[in-house]
């Protein structure tokens, strides 16, 4: 009897074998194909590009990830804050405006999500330590529209079609404070 025949015949060591193929596997199709990973995976940040047809448009759909660490104020004191960013866009070539886009952020404390927001944009970045403005950028004559989140909770603070002074971004950190 050869050597594969015996190991056929002991179905206690085939089936855990089979077990651990099939769900190393999985893993691999999951995370290579549909970017489905496990929540460990919020501790990394990877960008990527895909460029696919639609119709006959060429489409570039890039997603781009990164950590910003804030020390924000709160009644307490200070508190560091871990914004996870995400940019996503889908870029049509010789179309007229900007990228269909949007910004995620996820704020974390430790391993747990605090708050998350999504907002259509192109850009995003903390402007005090207790704001964060998205920036959506206009078409043709349009303006560009700039949207502020409070770092606090996450909550829409307020939108407008030319950046915040210095006055008016201090005025929503005392909102966001209180």
């Amino acid at each position: 009897m050869s050597p594969f025949a015996r190991l056929m015949r002991k179905r206690a060591i085939v089936f855990p074998l089979i077990l651990v193929v099939a769900l190393i596997a999985e893993f691999f199709l999951l995370e290579g194909t549909l970017g489905v990973s496990l929540p460990s995976d919020r501790n990394s940040a990877t960008s990527r590009i895909d460029i696919k047809v639609k119709g006959t448009e060429p489409h570039f759909i890039t997603l781009n990830k990164r950590f910003t660490v804030v020390e924000r104020t709160s009644k307490r004191g200070f508190e560091d804050l871990v914004l996870r960013e995400s940019f996503f866009a889908d870029w049509v070539p010789g179309v007229e405006g900007p990228p269909n886009a949007t910004v995620t952020v996820e704020a974390m404390s430790g391993k747990d999500v605090r708050w998350r927001f999504s907002e259509p944009g192109q850009r995003g970045e903390p402007v005090t330590n207790d704001v964060y403005q998205v920036t959506k950028l206009g078409c043709c004559d349009a303006p560009p529209t700039y949207t502020y989140f409070s770092l606090k909770d996450g909550n829409k603070l307020r939108s407008a079609h030319s950046k915040l002074n210095s006055d008016e971004l201090a005025a929503l950190d005392a909102l966001v404070i209180n």
